[in-house]
């Protein structure tokens, strides 16, 4: 078959698809929350982890790979910093001004940016997703929960000065949910010890990556509630904007300035492009924000990307 036709097969197959059945299964009540928390725990722990293990082992590593960090940092901060600096500042309500940033800290660059990523690129997009991936997993516990909290402190006082409680934060970064940044480092390990990676891991990866793609797709699926998220959706235009258009622009022109790997500079555009994470209405609803507007920039911009936004990017990245 040919590649670019097996490729077209995989959007479907392993994103379009996979969102559909979920929706129809937790519509019908054959998938339960509890159900669905355990599959995105076993998909974390266990498939990131081997995933990772596989395609860091057969990485190339070159002096692009070194400065990814740097740029999933601008990728992640960037969006957050032009929400707090100027579109969040339209809303009124603490309340919604930490939702606002929060939405737009948090993207979906490990789960659906891997899975895009490996479509277009195979095993090396996907392990530079999971470098940002890594990237986004700090962000989170040390930048975007205490800034939900403090906007929701800021509420609750009226506006007057809010006192964290940074209790607890080391033990949401140090737990099984990180393990996938272990298998990144076991893979490295190997890499830059000059094990050769059977071959027959990578015929494992091309099958693991399906099963992983069902399991992160089928929650995303259940959440669709455009009932819920009606009231907001006029309120994600700008996010819209931020999301597809401004962070990847801002990233293509830095990227073509600084990485020379064609390769690298494309993934980088892509990850920054991926629409609005789950975790963001996760923290909203942890720490008591705007959860309905989690929702509503989280179905919008997923919808539009698998639906409008990764097709025109596959067609111009393959």
């Amino acid at each position: 078959m040919d590649e670019v036709m097996s490729r077209l097969i995989f959007l479907v197959t392993d994103l379009i698809l996979p969102l559909i059945v979920g929706y129809v299964l937790y519509q019908r009540r054959l998938l339960s929350d509890g159900m669905l928390n355990r599959l995105i725990r076993i998909n974390i722990v266990a498939f990131f982890t081997l995933l990772s293990l596989f395609s860091f082992w057969a990485l190339p590593l070159t002096k692009d790979v070194l400065v990814l960090p740097f740029f999933f940092a601008f990728i992640i901060l960037f969006p957050g910093f032009i929400s707090w600096r100027f579109l969040g500042r339209r809303f009124h309500s603490s309340i919604d001004r930490g939702t606002h940033l929060i939405s737009a800290l948090l993207s979906n660059i490990g789960t659906l940016g891997g899975i895009c990523a490996y479509i277009i690129y195979g095993e090396r997009g996907f392990a530079y997703a999971q470098i940002g991936s890594a990237c986004q997993n700090l962000v989170l516990v040390l930048l975007a929960f205490p800034i939900a909290q403090y906007y929701y402190l800021l509420h609750k006082s009226h506006g007057r000065s809010a006192r964290l409680d940074t209790r607890g934060f080391l033990g949401l970064l140090i737990s099984w949910n990180q393990l996938s940044i272990l298998g990144m480092a076991a893979g490295l390990a190997l890499n830059v010890g000059g094990v050769v990676r059977p071959p027959v891991l990578a015929e494992m990866f091309s099958y693991l990556i399906h099963v992983s793609a069902w399991i992160a797709m089928l929650p995303i699926g259940s959440l669709i509630n455009f009932r819920r998220a009606r009231h907001f959706i006029y309120l994600t235009l700008d996010m819209i904007l931020l999301r597809f258009l401004i962070v990847p622009a801002a990233t293509f022109i830095v990227a073509r300035l600084i990485i020379s790997d064609p390769v690298i500079q494309n993934s980088l555009v892509l990850f920054a492009g991926v629409p609005a994470a789950i975790n963001a209405t996760l923290t909203a609803r942890l720490y008591h924000l705007n959860v309905d507007y989690t929702i509503a920039v989280f179905l919008v911009t997923t919808v539009l990307y698998l639906c409008v936004l990764f097709p025109i990017t596959f067609f111009l990245f393959r």
